[in-house]
């Protein structure tokens, strides 16, 4: 396989400055992510905003770019570390992924976007080594936080990746394209391990996938179109069933499962047993983020965040961007 995307990347990276963002409101969240050591929230918006708060005031902390873009090359992302000292997120211009660290405020260039053949579409931090899975259209790269690329695979299709996961072990990771393909490969060898399609008919839709915390169990989500609880193994669907549902996020104890099922979140048991609805009026579609096991963040209609009871429509903190 060719590496000319990044042959010229095993560098360290680019410290930049980043500038807050304009007043303006931003657009719809497409990402959300939850540092609960540091008492963190995130949200990635349709501009490429990035905006980051304090859990327990709801006051914002900090504001990565400028809201009123309409599209992006990159899809908006953004994701702690591990430890929740660093964030990471996709942004526009020079930089193609971002690490911001919070303690010491820099900055580094993680993918410049001069090296980018088409945009970022995922990205899964490692729990074990300071590194990071990355999606680019059909390839997968391995980057550490500095910068340096330790590999690079393509997959041998024409649909892109639409997901990226790690495994709780991280001997192998998941992969989930926009031809509803799953496969998961050794992390090591690059061998893929197994792979099933979704759907068999011939049209184009993005793939969530995730496992729980302990491996056992891996979900995926045809967005839009049905939600499936997959062999680990074969990652044949086990219980597939329609579900208008965009995004996926399993609860921190592996018991439950969240999805967006406009306008409600949908909650099924570890089993895939759908086993209640909680109630919104947010008629758009937007991530789910378990906060801890009786929480659940979520979009809403105005641009924020919200923090809601698991078991009842009760919103309970509501994270507010800029300029709402």
């Amino acid at each position: 396989m060719k590496r000319a995307l990044l042959a010229a990347a095993v560098v360290a990276a680019t410290s930049v400055r980043v500038q807050a963002g304009a007043a303006a409101a931003p657009r719809h969240v497409i990402t959300i992510d939850y540092a609960k050591g540091k008492g963190l929230v995130s949200a990635a918006y349709q501009g490429g905003q990035v905006v980051v708060w304090d859990f327990a005031s709801g006051s914002v902390k900090k504001v990565f770019g400028a809201a009123g873009a309409e599209t992006t090359r990159n899809k908006p992302l953004v994701h702690f570390s591990p430890d929740g000292r660093r964030v990471a997120f996709t942004a526009e211009g020079e930089a193609g992924l971002l690490i911001y660290d919070l303690d010491a405020g820099s900055s580094a260039v993680v993918v410049p976007s001069r090296l980018l053949y088409r945009g970022i579409t995922a990205f899964s931090w490692s729990r074990q080594q300071d590194s990071m899975l990355v999606a680019i259209g059909r390839d997968i790269l391995l980057v550490t936080a500095a910068g340096h690329i330790q590999w690079q695979r393509r997959l041998e299709t024409r649909a892109i990746i639409s997901d990226v996961v790690w495994h709780p072990s991280e001997k192998f990771y998941t992969v989930a394209t926009d031809d509803t393909t799953v496969s998961t490969w050794e992390t090591v060898s690059g061998r893929v391990i197994a792979t099933a399609m979704l759907d068999s008919g011939a049209h184009s839709a993005p793939v969530k996938v995730g496992w729980n915390a302990e491996g056992f169990s891996l979900a995926a989500v045809v967005e839009g179109e049905k939600l499936a609880l997959l062999d680990p193994e074969s990652l044949k669907p086990d219980k597939p069933f329609p579900c208008k549902c965009t995004g996926l996020d399993w609860s921190p104890s592996g018991k439950e499962l969240a999805a967006w099922a406009p306008p409600n979140i949908a909650v099924f048991s570890g089993s895939g047993q759908r086993a209640r609805e909680i109630h919104t009026t947010f008629e758009g579609t937007g991530p789910v983020v378990w906060a801890d096991d009786s929480h659940i963040l979520a979009a809403f209609s105005d641009a924020s965040v919200v923090l809601r009871d698991a078991r009842s429509p009760k919103a309970i903190k509501t994270f507010a961007p800029p300029g709402s």
